[in-house]
Order: structure tokens, then C-alpha cells, then sequence
């Protein structure tokens, strides 16, 4: 199997934002309400939350799950029925 010039492009634009202190898919699966809340409250995040903020930042597939997250959490906080 070979790679397209947009996929190699690609993980080398991965390669080049990988940080040390990276945390995988899982652990950020387990902080990302957490991150959800915080972000749609305005709080400031601590240096561990800022690790799941430059996961999401990479990853798109964590990026959609947090998106999804949020926009669930804003349908809650704007229902009248609480």
C-alpha cells in the first residue's frame, strides 16, 4: 500500500505537532466532558486540560467527538423543560 502525496502531507504535519506530553484518543475520551464543561463556562483550564485542548487541536477524530459534545451541551443548557 503507498500514500498519497496528501496523506504523506499529512502525517508529516502530525509528526511535526507531536508533543512529548501527547495523550492518546482513550485518554482524552476520558477528560473531554470535563475540557466540554469548562469551555462552555468560561473557567480556565488547567496544564492537564491543556493537553486534551492540543490532542483535539490534532486529532480530528477527537475534535468531532468534542464538537458533538458541546453542541449536546448547548441543546441541554438552552431547554426550558429544566
Amino acid at each position: 500500500m503507498s500514500l498519497s502525496k496528501n496523506q504523506i502531507a499529512k502525517l508529516l504535519q502530525l509528526i511535526g505537532t507531536t508533543k512529548e506530553d501527547s495523550m492518546d484518543c482513550e485518554c482524552c475520551f476520558d477528560r473531554l466532558a470535563e475540557f466540554a464543561e469548562a469551555e462552555l463556562e468560561g473557567r480556565s483550564l488547567c496544564e492537564a486540560m491543556m493537553a486534551v485542548r492540543t490532542h483535539i487541536e490534532s486529532c480530528p477524530c477527537c475534535a468531532d467527538e468534542f464538537k458533538a459534545l458541546l453542541d449536546g451541551l448547548r441543546a441541554i443548557g438552552n431547554t426550558d423543560d429544566c
